[in-house]
């Protein structure tokens, strides 16, 4: 009976491992554009004046450049409307009716199906040949990868991570940023359609925060359709692994004090942090400059930390005085 007891105590840990974590590499593999198979899912989501998503409609069973003229929809009518990846047409672009006026380029044609059959391209000015040689490159941004958004809500919804950025409060004014504590639990409470380069929309609850804080972000994942990011060690702001982590921060931190530990959620500076604490408030120096004399200086340089350049001196690795100076 107590062995039973046992096995079944392993089993419920090693399930609940599971569920916390996950390949993210596997489950958001990076697909170049080259590498996508017909019948890939995307929407238009509602880009609110941001940017524009031109996509082209066919004029005929084949892309041709003189679709390019006098041919570009309403991206506002398109909103909601759900794409399926189709093929990769090359063409040249001769101009309006042919008429030789047109830049008589090389191009390639991403091509999407629409319900009822239409279809639409959005354009890439590059030859289809080079872009076999060399396939880093998006689709069509604009639009969002729906693949990634359902995978994203299987995997996350209902899971408790830890932020790691220190995000800024929705009842924040201009004049009274308040940033909200990172490394503390938050729970995945929604994910929907973000925008184009960063296709998911997460909606997460800090965990035991008193008033409660609800944020909503987009993030990148994968970088299919817009931002490589699997596998990269260069990621963007907003990209999901830049953002949270599935363990907790604090047990890799087990020398830090309390009172250390507590400013460093908040994004504050304590003197006496250790470099390694000072780079979990404010990331890596911008650049740094460094002298040996009875004991070993150094001094980091930030900017833009919190709208504010900052200097920063140790002593011997130990934070000893800072600065900040208003942009």
């Amino acid at each position: 009976m107590r062995k039973q007891l046992l096995l079944l105590s392993m089993l419920g840990a090693a399930l609940s491992a599971q569920a916390q974590g996950f390949d993210f590499n596997k489950e958001f593999p990076y697909r170049p554009l080259t590498a996508w198979t017909p019948g890939m899912r995307f929407v238009m989501p509602d880009l609110s004046g941001s940017f524009d998503c031109p996509l082209m409609v066919f004029k005929g069973p084949a892309f041709m450049g003189t679709d390019l003229y006098d041919n570009s929809p309403n991206d506002k009518a398109l909103v909601g409307t759900t794409f399926t990846f189709a093929r990769l047409d090359g063409f040249r672009d001769r101009g309006h009716n042919n008429n030789g006026n047109g830049s008589n380029t090389d191009q390639v044609a991403v091509v999407f199906k629409a319900p009822g059959g239409k279809q639409y391209a959005h354009i890439i000015n590059t030859p289809l040949a080079e872009l076999k040689r060399a396939p880093d490159r998006n689709g069509a941004p604009c639009l969002v990868n729906l693949e990634e958004v359902e995978r994203a809500r299987r995997l996350l919804v209902g899971q408790t991570l830890y932020v790691l950025q220190a995000y800024i409060s929705r009842a924040s004014t201009r004049d009274n940023v308040q940033y909200l504590p990172k490394f503390v639990p938050v729970k995945i409470i929604k994910v929907a359609p973000g925008i184009g380069r960063a296709p998911v929309r997460l909606t997460f609850e800090y965990v035991g925060l008193q008033p409660q804080q609800v944020q909503e972000q987009n993030y990148i994942f994968s970088g299919t359709n817009g931002v490589r990011v699997a596998g990269s060690a260069d990621l963007p702001a907003d990209a999901f692994l830049k953002n949270f982590s599935f363990s907790d921060p604090r047990t890799s931190a087990a020398g830090t004090s309390a009172t250390k530990w507590k400013a460093i959620q908040q994004g504050a500076l304590v003197k006496g942090m250790s470099m390694k604490e000072v780079e979990q408030v404010m990331g890596k120096p911008k650049r740094q400059a460094e002298s040996m004399e009875e004991e070993r200086t150094t001094v980091w340089y930030y900017s833009r930390f919190q709208g504010k350049e900052w200097t920063l001196l140790f002593k011997n690795g130990i934070l000893d005085r800072y600065a900040t100076y208003q942009e």
